[in-house]
């Protein structure tokens, strides 16, 4: 084989495995060092020349076809700045969780003598390193509840909530460890609307889905009959509503997806709402996704039943 179809190899091999990597178990953006490693100066040539290699960032490269992914991209951050950054606020959230949508630019924080400029799409503030951290596809990132503190305090006032209710629907932080790490915080914006929030979870709340149908959705002079987390005897067993109303017999649920799919889940509902129906009790039900996407719509449903339910003629004891 002619050193030409050496290097085509090589490259095409290269390529082939940047393509196939697990972010856990294999880098993905790597200094122009390891890949001269790998293929040699004329190989690196060659595969930037094919479009199969960029430079994201000034001696990093990755492969073209992941170039715009977020994961990727974080990753190429951290290699770039030899490890100094870590992957903060809404990128770490995504990188825990890719449910967690991915934010336009990569967020992560450096220490506070860093004086490199970055590019545009990287936001890179200046902070100091904190005590622990930890890694996520392959980056190295704030633990979970300091990523989620980092992108509470650094979106816009009308994001936050959102922010916040998605991220522990996604299970990425638990309430208790984030309440804590904000109790280090001695800034914290919007203080008063998180301490309110996480306090729900502190009194009694058992998911985001039911802190955000109580707070943010069920609101207002029309649903102040609503009575929340009332225990009940059904059947013989001790159940907890997330809301009754008492006067209509409506049990509402809000129910978050990892915690009601799958076959278990599911017979475990159906089971449920048949016993309450058998005691004279309707099961009314929403889902995260939709008291977060049509909150108006789950408002309706809910006013209508139970105002359905009123008019209906009720039977002697």
């Amino acid at each position: 084989m002619g050193r030409s179809r050496k290097v085509e190899s090589r490259v095409v091999a290269f390529l082939d495995r940047l393509r196939e990597a697990e972010p856990v178990l294999y880098p993905r953006a790597f200094t122009r060092a390891t890949v001269l490693s790998a293929i040699g100066r004329v190989g690196l040539e060659e595969a930037v020349a094919r479009g199969g290699l960029v430079a994201l960032l000034p001696g990093v490269y990755v492969a073209a076809d992941q170039a715009e992914a977020h994961d990727v991209r974080c990753e190429a951050v951290m290699v770039w700045s030899k490890k100094a950054a870590l992957i903060a606020g809404e990128s770490a959230l995504h990188l825990r969780n890719r449910a967690f949508p991915a934010p336009e630019r990569v967020r992560a924080v450096v220490p506070p003598g860093w004086s490199t400029r970055p590019p545009a799409w990287i936001h890179l503030p200046r902070l100091p390193r904190p005590s622990a951290i930890s890694s996520a596809l392959g980056s190295r990132c704030l633990l979970a509840e300091d990523a989620l503190l980092d992108a509470w305090a650094c979106a816009s006032s009308d994001r936050r909530k959102d922010i916040l209710y998605r991220a522990l629907w996604l299970k990425i932080a638990g309430p208790r460890r984030l309440v804590n790490a904000a109790s280090r915080r001695a800034r914290l914006p919007d203080r008063r609307t998180f301490d309110a929030i996480m306090g729900d979870f502190l009194t009694g709340a058992t998911s985001p889905t039911e802190v955000m149908a109580r707070r943010e959705v069920f609101t207002g002079p029309e649903f102040a009959e609503l009575e929340w987390q009332v225990p009940m005897v059904v059947n013989g067993r001790r159940r907890i509503p997330d809301a009754i109303h008492r006067a209509a017999k409506v049990d509402l649920e809000c129910d978050g997806d990892a915690d009601h799919t799958g076959p278990r889940a599911v017979a475990r509902d159906r089971e449920r709402n048949t016993e309450f129906a058998a005691i004279g009790w309707l099961p009314v039900r929403f889902s995260f996704k939709d008291l977060r996407d049509r909150p108006e719509w789950c408002r309706r449903m809910l006013a209508d039943t139970i105002a359905a339910r009123l008019e209906r003629p009720r039977a002697s004891p």
